[in-house]
């Protein structure tokens, strides 16, 4: 692919080269763990009932357990109670009825169930209104009414969410199989790039990409280590570099040297090292340079732009999709859509993703920024919205905010 990615006769937008990139990764292998370590880990493997749910006909409300031929407007005798987590009593032959619980299995032979609130009732009987309507199966959740034995609860790909973990433990899997959680590489490039315990001069900068992608990989909880390193503008130590984070992580995400500069060297060195490139400089803005590249081994590597602005657009609209196929993820998170109150268009031909800060109605504005280089603007805004080419901002937008995942 030349240097300009393009989808027939236009550049690709950032969601087309998000997709390009994402099917080109393989995920990592799995791993069996015990139920308990797997929240928020992604499943490997289908999760199926070993028995109905519920596993026979229960109880949804506090009441009697009937046959329906009980007579109205006399007192009945409560012969028995059913409760849950016991056997069921059987049902009276003598015109008798049982007292329920909700959740306790229904006797057999009992085919509806009264409300208390629905009687008269005191401690040894109870009177059901002659005007009262009671139908067959009234409040009985009857067996495999949710799910019968078999059945798929939840599919791989999926992480464990609370309900997945609900699911897991009603099952009975003790274990369970998920991806192995990802070690990611973050590589910041940059002569003028210092530490952050580093007094700069005022050609200098501190390392604010490293920091910031460490921030947005923290709330993944199948991302288990990150490797942060640091690398100057040569292209021998860039490749030094970039191979070792290669041989010891599972993704990687480069920092600077993207664009057409003459110490811009990242996409020469990734070829050099055997990856393949599939897509360089977008018709977004910012992070129009960005670039996404495949090893032979199905390793995503992402080069995003140097200006902090950039690199947190870019990590959530190119690296999280990535990094969700690397992880197993059948699909990346995906934006929620807010009210944005700004007239001001994209640029003809680039999709635009603008700071915003939310309002107290979880309405959008256009936050105060001087460009891509901005991170005081960053820092105080919420997250960023998304605009097609020429559109004003206005209107419902995908939203995508700061600092949750990406």
């Amino acid at each position: 692919m030349n240097a300009h990615a393009t989808h027939g006769s236009a550049p690709l937008s950032p969601s087309e080269a998000a997709r390009l990139l994402a099917r080109r990764v393989a995920p990592v292998g799995a791993e069996r763990i015990a139920w308990a370590d797997a929240p928020g880990r992604v499943l490997a493997e289908k999760i199926t009932l070993d028995r109905p749910s519920p596993a026979c006909d229960v109880s949804a409300m506090d009441g009697y357990a009937l046959t329906l031929k009980e007579p109205r407007g006399v007192r009945l005798a409560v012969s028995d109670e059913a409760l849950p987590g016991r056997p069921p009593p059987p049902m009276p032959a003598d015109g008798s009825v049982v007292r329920i619980f909700t959740g306790a299995p229904v006797p057999s032979g009992a085919t509806a169930v009264v409300q208390r609130e629905r009687v008269e009732e005191d401690a040894k009987s109870i009177l059901i209104p002659k005007d009262a309507e009671i139908s067959e199966g009234m409040h009985i959740r009857r067996k495999g009414e949710n799910a019968g034995q078999g059945e798929t609860v939840a599919e791989p790909g999926r992480t464990v969410s609370p309900g997945v973990m609900a699911a897991l433990a009603s099952c009975g899997c003790s274990q369970v199989s998920v991806h192995r959680s990802l070690r990611v590489g973050v590589l910041v490039t940059g002569d003028e790039v210092l530490p952050v315990e580093a007094t700069p001069d005022d050609w200098q900068l501190r390392d604010s990409n490293g920091p910031a992608l460490l921030a947005s990989l923290a709330p993944l909880e199948w991302v288990d280590e990150i490797e942060l390193a640091r690398a100057h503008d040569d292209p021998d130590r860039l490749a030094a570099s970039a191979q070792h984070l290669l041989d010891m992580c599972d993704a990687l995400l480069i920092t600077g040297g993207v664009s057409a500069g003459d110490h811009d060297h990242v996409p020469r060195v990734l070829r050099e090292l055997g990856l393949e490139i599939l897509f360089h400089k977008l018709a977004m803005r910012p992070g129009k340079p960005a670039l996404g590249a495949i090893t032979p081994d199905a390793k995503p590597v992402l080069g995003l732009p140097g200006n902090p602005v950039s690199v947190v657009t870019t990590a959530r609209l190119l690296a999280l999709p990535a990094l969700c196929a690397r992880a197993g993820l059948a699909h990346p998170p995906r934006p929620t859509l807010v009210r944005v109150s700004a007239e001001k268009p994209a640029p003809p031909k680039l999709w635009w993703y603008p700071l915003v800060r939310l309002d107290e109605r979880g309405e959008a504005t256009l936050a105060p920024s001087k460009g891509s280089g901005d991170w005081v603007a960053a820092a105080s805004a919420d997250g960023f919205v998304e605009v097609p080419p020429g559109e004003p901002a206005s209107g419902l937008r995908p939203y995508f905010p700061f600092p949750n995942a990406l």
